[in-house]
């Protein structure tokens, strides 16, 4: 299957993807009892704040509705906070607690681990070569994909 079928490329990156975080997102529920979309908000969070949870809807493609429940258990758990945006009150920004920091903290070192046995296949200049066409690839897809 992974060598030759009609969605070739597609069928590898599902492949690869499920590979990857269907694990992680087993043991952080088991363990942490965070779920991927939760998993997702943090991520997002982490890297950019504050963000409207559209952005992370942007940023992750996961469905608005998927997202909102994520966000409403972070919002329950204290592990993020929402305020009122000043430009427009009916966004509410989010944003990482120190709580929040402090569990995503203790997540990623498994991401982080997970991916260099994802990518221990191959050298250096593969990784940056695959790292760009992958890159390619999703900003064509958001531009032709996004609206269907």
């Amino acid at each position: 299957m992974l060598a030759e079928n009609a969605i070739g490329e597609a069928w590898r990156i599902c492949y690869l993807a499920n590979l990857f975080v269907f694990p992680l997102y087993a043991q952080f529920e088991k363990e942490y009892d965070v779920l991927r979309p939760e998993f997702v908000v943090l991520f997002c969070l982490s890297h950019h704040q504050p963000l409207i949870a559209q952005n992370i809807v942007d940023m992750s493609g996961l469905p608005k509705n998927t997202l909102s429940r994520g966000v409403n258990r972070l919002l329950a758990r204290g592990l993020i906070r929402r305020s009122d945006d000043a430009g427009d009150r009916r966004k509410g920004l989010l944003s990482l607690t120190t709580k929040g920091r402090e569990l995503f903290d203790m997540l990623m070192p498994q991401m982080i681990e997970r991916r260099a046995r994802l990518l221990s296949g191959l050298d250096t200049a593969e990784i940056q070569q695959i790292g760009r066409l992958l890159l390619k690839m999703a900003e064509a897809a958001t531009k032709s994909l996004a609206s269907t």
